[in-house]
């Protein structure tokens, strides 16, 4: 799809005129979250949402976190949107994410849609400019261990 050029029937689908949207039967969902959690709420076989609601709020904090900061400064890089001034915040904010990973294999507990919601910036961090090897080691080992799972890396 040339989202430069967006078709009517993206419009239809969502009035934000933004991907992804997602098609179930008759039902139409979007936004990158919002998708994420119906996808865990009507297919329940994978838990991606801990048990607990004190981790739950976790998860969706840091979905917040990613969708609030990491990815608005990562699309001004892209974008060449005051790219000095966003390669500034997104470097305060994979600080923040280093420390909170140190010592962990995921940020909040198990695997969980906080995790799958860090996997596109890690794909696409090259054209955001960002070399996270040496220095992010804990995000670096993060991204590649999250990547590295079959349903993940099926699909890149």
């Amino acid at each position: 799809m040339d989202l430069k050029n967006k078709p009517r029937e993206l419009w239809e689908l969502n009035p934000y005129g933004k991907v992804p949207v997602f098609i179930d039967g008759e039902a139409v969902v979007y936004e990158s979250a919002i998708i994420n959690e119906y996808l865990e709420e009507t297919y329940p076989a994978v838990n991606l949402l801990p048990a607990s609601p004190i981790d739950r709020a976790k998860v969706r904090i840091w979905i917040d976190f990613f969708n609030s900061r990491v990815h608005p400064a990562a699309h001004d890089i892209a974008h060449d949107r005051e790219p000095e001034k966003a390669q500034e915040k997104l470097l305060t904010h994979l600080k923040t994410l280093e420390l909170a990973l140190s010592g962990k294999p995921f940020i909040v507990g198990e695997y969980s849609l906080a995790d799958v919601t860090f996997i596109p910036f890690y794909v696409r961090r090259e054209r955001y400019r960002l070399t996270l090897e040496g220095k992010f080691p804990n995000l670096s080992r993060w991204g590649e261990e999250l990547i590295h799972r079959p349903a993940v890396s099926s699909t890149l």
